[in-house]
Parts: structure tokens; sequence; C-alpha cells
């Protein structure tokens, strides 16, 4: 039942709230009232014990002494406080070590609290004698007790609030100072027509419980504010704590926006709509009559293109960029969202700043009243608390296809020509179908493998990017040499000791058949014997103030002089080095023109000399020459690439050349291209997927003695060899 599913989840801790969630959140801000009632119960139970008097009765006070001398006391209320108290007190405990913290449990609290509380509320307006307070204008004393606790609040909130009275002339300055002195006059005025009217008042208990249940009707009022809000305002955003995790308001935009396509479209719900694992939730149901709905999990490929909606959750952002390129229209809207969480790790030097501190305390009120984290933000410097860009959120996109698009908002489309232009894929029709005839990994021998060279005598130097080390391993998968274990520089006094790596991401063979490595994090470049011997090191973290300061190499390519071209990513460089970490030049820079990069990553050399370089997010591929006059490298020609859309960590190219052809790697559209020299596009291989023909996330390349190719399948923890004879 019921209760035998909430126990199993205590081991779960789903929620993972902080022990206080109930009593410093929940209680505070939705059950203030019976918070307080209970403590007004508490009050009347120590006044009598206090007096002497009965701890309860059925009959009112005021009725007490009329009471027949004698009169055995009820026990119906005993029992009933005592029940409600050992409810109220064994609840608190129970949901407060309860491994699950979820707002809807706040009712098994709620509810005694309720009922405990309700019965002191109707001691305190039943002890009342109502022919009394009108006789004496009770109900004028009411509305005055109104005015002066709004007065004084209002005055008391200005001299604790962050814009005091008195502090300045400019306007907003004035105008603080003439709020406080009209609260201020307000309360004194009040109070003194208070004052006046109690001059007839000789029932002092009276007068106290006429003025608590002031205070608390004005709570009821205030209690009630907060339920309407919370059901009819805010009930589809995170900023009340009512709700744990729920649909955003853009999961609605986007349906109504794939509803108004479909029907204009198709005349009905016939318009295919592709949706992702994480998307699932909660499309699966709001697209369960849409007769063409295509699930495609975590696994997109380019024939998705046939969908003119796509939707995906932010997890698969990066995989869904290289197929829907620019054919698409993209609306990015969340999809879950949570309540702020920062009253996670309370600690008492946060609670005295909340009570001390007059911004905070202001934004703090401002979050109870009016469930307003504008000051909030202000106070903290945060900028995800408002609706676009909250967070903790889930986030999703909707993908529209252009050509679809053109014909329901038909003002301000493109022409017809350029929609087409765009969903051209100007590599289809040349894809080709390799099968591996070699695949080395698996049972965990590889982590992550970035990349790999091929020695004389063939066999392969993987570096094991997130295994921190280097495999020298021979074309079986046997291990010949091994060699490197994690150390971070970064967080070290000295530099990480030879020999260990921080995620190496390339791999070069020298002249001599040195093994050099490009140890990414660790800003560096290593090199070894061809058995993993140690030599030398040079490099350091740094924007390129020196020759030797790297911000993450990714890759290396050696010629024919053992000169090293190293793409410098983070700087946006190449720096070229001799074997022994000797600089000899630069160059390259930020930017989009030519010669310079965004994101370099792979680099190879060609039989003449010309440096390849894979510039990523500029979706280009740059070629260089040697120019022996300018004594510099100058860019003589480029290609775009129709991919690496993504600006993910994993989305890094590389590429490799053999004779006049140019592999590069395409990681996050899971395929090979292959171009010539001079750029023109000679044909690709593979999709998704872990068969011999597929990828996920190929990575580093390397041109084995007879032409054959090598693939470093990183996200499939695999190498794999192609034999690539020309079409």
């Amino acid at each position: 039942g019921s209760l035998g599913y909430w126990l199993e989840q205590q081991g779960v801790q789903r929620g993972s709230q902080p022990w206080y969630y109930y009593v410093l959140l929940q209680v505070p801000v939705y059950e203030f009232l019976t918070a307080l009632g209970t403590w007004v119960t508490l009050g009347i139970l120590a006044v009598r014990k206090v007096r002497g008097a009965p701890m309860v009765s059925d009959i009112p006070e005021t009725e007490a002494d009329s009471a027949p001398e004698g009169q055995d006391q009820p026990r119906g209320q005993a029992l009933f406080l005592w029940l409600t108290g050992f409810w109220l007190i064994s609840s608190t405990i129970a949901y407060t070590y309860a491994g699950e913290k979820m707002p809807w449990l706040t009712v098994h609290i709620a509810l005694p609290l309720i009922l405990f509380s309700g019965w002191g509320f109707g001691q305190l307006v039943e002890g009342l004698n109502w022919k009394a307070i009108r006789s004496q204008r009770g109900l004028l004393l009411i509305s005055l007790i109104i005015v002066f606790l709004v007065g004084f609040s209002a005055a008391l909130a200005s001299l604790l609030g962050t814009e005091r009275p008195f502090s300045g002339k400019e306007l907003d300055q004035l105008n603080h100072t003439l709020r406080f002195i009209f609260s201020l006059l307000t309360a004194i005025g009040s109070g003194v027509a208070i004052a006046w009217l109690l001059k007839g008042w000789d029932d002092l208990e009276m007068l106290g419980r006429l003025a608590l249940t002031t205070l608390l009707g004005l709570l009821a009022v205030l209690t009630a504010r907060a339920a309407y809000r919370a059901a009819y305002i805010n009930y589809d955003n995170p900023t009340e704590y009512l709700v744990y995790a729920h649909s955003a308001t853009g999961v609605k935009r986007a349906l109504a926006q794939i509803q108004e396509l479909t029907e204009r479209t198709t005349d009905g719900l016939e318009m295919m709509v592709a949706y992702d694992d994480e998307t699932t939730y909660p499309y699966w149901w709001y697209l369960r009559d849409y007769s063409n709905q295509k699930y495609y999990g975590a696994s997109p490929t380019r024939e998705l293109r046939e969908a003119p909606v796509i939707l995906v959750g932010d997890n698969n952002y990066a995989k869904i960029e290289p197929v829907v390129g620019m054919a698409y229209y993209r609306f990015d809207y969340n999809r879950i969202w949570w309540p702020d969480q920062d009253y996670y790790d309370l600690t008492w030097e946060r609670i005295r700043n909340a009570l001390t501190n007059p911004e905070m305390r202001a934004a703090l009120w401002e979050i109870w009243l009016n469930r307003d984290y504008t000051k909030y933000a202000a106070v903290t410097g945060k900028t995800t608390l408002t609706l676009p860009n909250w967070d903790p959120a889930d986030r999703m996109r909707l993908y529209i296809r252009k050509d679809v698009a053109a014909q329901v908002w038909n003002l301000g489309a493109a022409p017809e020509s350029e929609i087409e232009e765009l969903l051209a894929d100007p590599y289809e029709g040349k894809g080709v179908s390799l099968i591996a005839d070699a695949s080395l990994g698996g049972n965990g021998v590889f982590n992550l493998p970035r990349n790999l060279a091929v020695a004389a005598d063939g066999t392969l130097y993987v570096a094991d990017t997130n295994n921190h080390r280097i495999l020298h391993i021979n074309t079986n998968g046997e291990t010949l040499h091994e060699w490197g274990s994690f150390a971070d520089s970064n967080t070290m006094e000295a530099e990480a000791p030879p020999g260990t790596f921080y995620e190496p991401w390339s791999i070069a063979i020298g002249t001599d058949g040195s093994v050099f490595v490009a140890d990414t994090w660790n800003h560096r470049i290593q090199k070894f014997t061809p058995d993993g011997r140690f030599i030398t090191q040079w490099g350091v973290f740094g924007q390129a103030e020196t020759p030797d300061a790297f911000w993450g190499p990714r890759d290396i390519a050696i010629n024919d002089q053992g000169h090293l071209f190293i793409t410098d990513t983070g700087n946006k460089r190449i720096a070229v080095f001799d074997q022994n970490g000797n600089f000899i030049t630069q160059f390259g820079e930020a930017g989009l023109l030519a010669g310079q990069f965004d994101e370099p990553v792979g680099i190879a050399l060609d039989d003449e000399g010309r440096v390849y370089v894979a510039d990523t997010w500029n979706q280009r591929v740059q070629v260089f020459e040697y120019n022996p006059e300018a004594g510099q490298y100058i860019p003589s020609n480029e290609w775009p690439i129709v991919g690496w859309y993504g600006q993910s960590l994993d989305n890094k190219p590389y590429l490799r050349i053999d004779g006049t052809s140019v592999y590069i790697s395409d990681p996050e559209g899971y395929r090979i291209l292959e171009f010539t020299t001079e750029g023109e596009f000679v044909r690709y291989w593979g999709q998704y997927g872990s068969d011999l023909s597929s990828f996920i996330l190929p990575a580093g390349l390397a041109i084995d003695p007879a032409g054959g190719i090598w693939v470093a399948d990183a996200g499939n923890n695999r190498l794999m060899h192609f034999q690539t004879e020309n079409p």
C-alpha cells in the first residue's frame, strides 16, 4: 500500500532535502498561521496552569463562574489535546528524520497543526464578550488596532530596511523618508486613539484577547492570499515551494506551436514529430494522438531530417546539432523546473547574516510575501532567478524545419530557393558503407581514447584519455608497453610529475621514434622513448604570454625536419617547436578571418609541407604554407565543413593526410569525411551506433603503412581499422 511505498522511498531519499525542510521552509512559508496558533494554544494552557484553573473545559471561561460546584471537568478536550499534540510532535520528528522529504508530505504536519491551533483559536474567540466589546466601541477599536499594526510594521520595515529614512536629499531618499514619517504618524495617531478608547476598559485580559484575535485575523488574510497565489497565479511557476518538480510553461508553448503546424499543414495530427529520451516526459502523453510520432532515444541520425519537428532535451543538444544544421529554426524552452534551492546547506553564519543584513532581510521578506526574487538576486548576484533562465531546471529545444515553417509563418520567411539550399546536404549521396576489418578494445581496456599514432613497425600508441595513460599495443590489441597515471598540476603547488597525465588528447611519433604526448589539461608536451621512459617536457598554463604558455593543447603533427606543430587550442594559435622543446615560431590568433582560429584542434601536414588545421568553431579547414620571404606560415586555402555544429567538450575533430586524401572526423556527426588536399569533397562513412560500420564520437585518426586508416571511436571505447581504397 501507500505506507509500504513511502517506507521504500526512504532509502532513495527522493528530493535530497535538508533535515529542516519542513520546520524552516514549508511551515514558515505556508503554515505560519497555524504555527502561531500552536503557540497560542500552549500559551492558554500555560496561563491556566499558572492560575491553577482547569486546563480544559467545555464551558467558556466567561461562564465558568456559573458552573455547578463540584462538576467534573470533561475529559474529551484533554484527550483531544493529548492526541493532536502527540500527532504534531511525532509527525514533525518522523518526517524530519525521513529520507524522502516532499512538499506534499507537509500535509501530515499541517493537519495536526490545524487541529491543535484550532482549539486555541476557539478558546480565544469564545472567551471574548462580544456584547461588552460592542458597548465599548470594540469594533472601532479593532479597526484602529489593524491600522496601528500596519503603520507600525511599515515604520519598522523602513528602519530595518535597505533604504532608511533621513539618509539623503535625493528624490528616492526623500520618498523613503516621507513613507516612514507617514507610517510613523499613522501608528502614533492610531495608538493615541486606541489609548483614548481604552480609558473605559477595565478588563485588560479581554483587551489582550481582542488584540491577539485581530492579529490572527490579519494572518488569516495573508494565509488565504498565499493559498490563492499558489493555486491560481504561480501554479505553473517554480517560485512556489509547494511544488517539488513539474513541467515548465515551455512544454505547453511548444505543444501549441506543434499543434498549429500540424493542423495547418496536414489538417489533422499527422505531422511527424520526433522526440528523444529526455522529452519523453511529458510528450509521450501529449503526443499520444499524433499518428506519426517518432521516438529516437539518445541516438539521433541524419534520417531525422524527415521530421518537420524535433524535440530534444539538453543532454542531447550536441548530438542533434549535426542533424539539424542550418535547416531548422530553434526555440529554447524550460522543460522541468524546481524551486530555488539556496536554503540547502544552512549554517548559523548564513542565518545570522539573514537576520542582521538589511538587504537580505528585505529580499527574504519579498520572497515570503510576494514570491518575488528580484531583491534576492541583487543581493546574491544570481542571474538565474527569472523565469526564462531559471535554475535549477531541465531545458529542451523545439526544432522546426524551415520549409515547413515557411508554409505557416510566411511573413518574413526566406525565399523558397534559400530554404531548399539550407535543407540540402552537400554530402548527400556520397555516403559509402565501410565495415571495419579490425576492432580493438572492449572489456574496459580503454576509457574515452581520443587519439592514436602508428609507429614505423605498424604498432599503435594510444592516448587512453580518461585512464590518463599511454598504451603501446600491436594490431592484435596485445599490450607492449604502458605508462602514465593521473596528476593535476592545476591543484598542486608544483608541476605534475613527469610521466603523469591529465587527459592526454593526442600522441605523435618523432623522426627518431620518440613519442610525444599532448598532456592537455596539464598544459604541456611530454617526450618519451618508444618504451615509455621520460626524456623531457615543456609547457605551462597560460595565455601565450611566453611561447610555451599553453591552454589545453589538443594535437601534434611532426614534419620531416622533426618540427612539432602543436594546436594550442585555448590560445587560438599553432606553436612550432623542435623535438627538444626549443621554440621556433607560431602563427594564428583569435578570429574568423583567413589565418585566424576559433578552437583549432586537429592538425596534419602533407608531403609538400603544407599545414592543415581543423578550425572547429569556424567550421572550416585552413591550409597554410611557409613563406620564406616573410619567414612565417601564411594561409593559402580553406574550405567549409558542413558539420562540427556543437561546441561541447567532446566535439573536437581531428584530421590526417594520406597522399592526396584528407580524412577528417566529425565527432558528433558520427562519421568520417574524406576530401582531396584541395578541398573537394569525396565521400563519407559512418553513422551513430556500435556496429562495425558505426561510431559514437569518432575522434583521432592515424594512417598505417599499408594505407589503411585507424579511427579512435572514443564513445565506444575502441579503435577501428578501415581499408580506404578510393572508390
